[in-house]
């Protein structure tokens, strides 16, 4: 393992901008497809739908990911995603009605744009330990954030320049993301990996045999179980807002699409600067003061509600992209330095799992409730956070003394 990070970098340039790229390109299309659909249906129920749908395909994935990334090269693992998710995205854009998208083409391109993530972000957080090394890898995983962020920044304010543009429709938006999966499979073939030596004469483990023994294991480590909890709930809360927020934007704070993209943007770069701040003092990087970042979050939202002035409900929006940013860096540090290497996809396999296995309601949920709640949806998602992050710390509390 030693002569192994020796050969590894402190830094990669393709894994950065390959972050930048898929996520530019998937904030682009996202933004053009949330704002046709709630504009053209008047609800987010079509939107709550799709994304509950999507969140379905990731659990059925989720399941066995971590698996197959334990057992294959996770570099082509990554490289075949991607390149899967272009061609879904260019075939499709050929067929689309951007006048009136038809919903059997939208739940297929949800499909294969869902089984393309499903495999390309665990695989391009576990091959990070073979291609930088260890002692870098908590500044890596912040500039790896910021370049995400980057990327969220960009991609709203590129799709609401776009939205001005009277000849660009939905179609034009699904073009674009096909083209930068491209480039993110240009950019990923150039990443130098460097992949531990696996012992001819160990035998592979049975596929269901290799699927249980990654949940034991995650069960057996407390800050392994610990971060799954904390990526389970807080899900609930950031998937909850992204499906509220344009219903909110338009009818509750009465804002248009230029509001919907200065906000994302703004929050965006609120993502950079978090990425930026534990770049350059990793000692933040951590799980405790993950709880502070979560707890000031909820409350926060507790208190906007009560402030109906759309540069507030902004402000929470950009609070919750600093948040969310954070927590990410924080918890796949965590599980980097965490797990065994011989865990590591099971691990990200078992996070995304967490991440997704409750969305599918929380989303319909949400596309329903928020017409119904309006602005108390906002207070609901931070009672939320903060009665959940109470909850975990105990739980996992009485979890690790049980360990130990």
């Amino acid at each position: 393992m030693i002569e192994n990070d020796k050969r590894l970098a402190k830094f990669s340039f393709p894994l950065l901008a390959s972050n930048f790229a898929s996520v530019f390109g998937d904030g682009v299309y996202r933004f053009g497809l949330n704002w046709f659909l709630v504009s053209s249906y008047g609800n987010a129920k079509i939107l709550g739908w799709l994304t509950g749908f999507g969140f379905l395909v990731y659990l059925l994935n989720d399941v066995y990911v971590g698996s197959v990334l334990d057992r294959f090269n996770r570099k082509w693992v990554l490289l075949g995603a991607d390149l899967f998710g272009a061609i879904g995205a260019l075939t499709l854009s050929m067929l689309i009605d951007p006048t009136k998208p038809q919903l059997w083409v939208l739940f297929l391109l949800t499909f294969i744009l869902n089984v393309d993530v499903s495999f390309a972000y665990p695989a391009a957080r576990a091959i990070l330990p073979d291609v930088i090394k260890s002692s870098a890898l908590a500044r890596f995983n912040a500039w790896a954030s910021a370049a995400f962020s980057t990327g969220q920044a960009f991609g709203p304010l590129v799709g609401g320049l776009l939205l001005h543009l009277k000849w660009i429709n939905l179609q034009t938006f699904l073009q674009l993301f096909g083209v930068m999966l491209v480039v993110t499979v240009l950019l990923n073939l150039a990443i130098r990996y460097q992949p531990q030596p696996k012992d001819p004469n160990t035998p592979s483990e049975p596929f269901l045999a290799s699927l249980v023994g990654g949940y034991k294991y995650v069960l057996s480590q407390p800050k392994l179980f610990e971060s799954m909890l904390l990526t389970m709930w807080s899900n609930f809360f950031f998937e909850g807002f992204i499906i509220a927020m344009p219903f909110l934007i338009q009818h509750n704070y009465h804002g248009s699409a230029s509001s919907y993209s200065t906000a994302l943007t703004l929050a965006a770069v609120a993502g950079i600067i978090a990425g930026i701040f534990l770049a350059r003092l990793p000692k933040f990087n951590s799980l405790n003061t993950l709880y502070w970042d979560l707890f000031i979050l909820g409350g926060a939202f507790i208190v906007g509600t009560f402030i109906q002035e759309i540069w507030v409900f902004i402000g929470l929006v950009i609070l919750n992209g600093f948040a969310r940013a954070s927590f990410v860096i924080k918890i796949n540090t965590v599980r980097q330095q965490e797990s065994a290497p011989a865990y590591l996809g099971r691990v990200f396999g078992i996070s995304f799992f967490a991440t997704d296995l409750f969305a599918p309601i929380i989303t319909i949920a949400f596309g329903y409730g928020v017409s119904e709640l309006g602005e108390w949806t906002v207070f609901l998602l931070g009672a939320m956070m903060v009665v959940g992050m109470i909850a975990i710390k105990f739980i996992s509390n009485r979890h690790a003394q049980h360990f130990n």
